[in-house]
């Protein structure tokens, strides 16, 4: 029975990934900071403990032998001009989106190098490729963590490894229930928001093809076009953003 530890797991895109292994016939460790309700192993854990971390990985591998998909997803947003947001917010938000995902990587990749095989993907964001002025730190480690995937599947893909990296755009799910949040406007975000389930299919397609992007578009179905020319269009793109949001 293959092994998956999944990150974010309590709520969202997170505990429907842990559902759709378990049904696929994983074993699933499943952390959080709130303890998950649904997992082979439940965890209340802060992906920005070192050594909580690693000691959970350790215990997964002693217990199993083996640890075969990772998948970090455990994330928030802190919404806001930056002229306004609380710096001890976003250095947070920093090592939750950034750092945390490089830290479980570097101390699972080892276990599954040695095996010659293994999955991890990570969840990035549209906001990775257009950042807005209301979310300018959290789509700056999105932006982190997409290159930091792009250069991992460079370096590992090689060697056995599938690493993609999953962007999607609105969710529904708890993002907007960061105090935050509160003094946005009501936007079309709902109204075009996907299911948990849709990033969860995306996640699995990662971990069985190791596609280095997948992307979850809104319902609107055009964001990942515009992803796209947002990079080749990038002046006249933030033109916009600074007029218009």
């Amino acid at each position: 029975m293959p092994i998956a530890i999944v990150t974010g797991a309590s709520k969202g895109i997170g505990r429907s990934t842990v559902c759709m292994l378990k049904d696929k016939g994983f074993t699933v460790i499943a952390i959080s900071r709130s303890t998950p309700d649904i997992g082979d192993v439940k965890l209340s854990v802060d992906v920005i403990d070192r050594e909580t971390v690693a000691k959970v990985v350790e215990d997964t591998v002693s217990r199993f032998g083996r640890i075969d998909v990772l998948v970090n997803n455990a994330g928030f947003g802190v919404y806001g001009k930056f002229t306004d947001t609380p710096l001890q917010e976003e250095e947070y938000m920093i090592k939750t989106n950034f750092l945390a995902p490089i830290v479980i990587t570097k101390l699972v990749l080892p276990y599954m190098l040695k095996q010659k095989e293994g999955s991890i993907v990570n969840v990035v964001s549209e906001a990775a490729y257009v950042s807005t002025t209301t979310l300018a730190v959290y789509s700056a480690t999105k932006a982190g963590l997409s290159s930091f995937t792009n250069s991992l599947w460079a370096t590992v893909s090689k060697l056995g490894i599938k690493v993609s990296g999953v962007y999607p755009g609105p969710v529904k799910t708890n993002f907007t229930s960061h105090p935050s949040f509160s003094s946005m406007a009501q936007n079309g975000f709902d109204k075009f928001a996907v299911e948990p389930e849709a990033v969860a299919k995306a996640i699995w397609k990662g971990i069985t093809t190791g596609k280095r992007e997948i992307y979850v578009p809104s319902k609107l179905r055009v964001d990942p076009y515009f992803l796209k020319l947002s990079l080749i269009m990038q002046d006249f793109t933030y033109r916009i953003i600074r007029r218009y949001f």
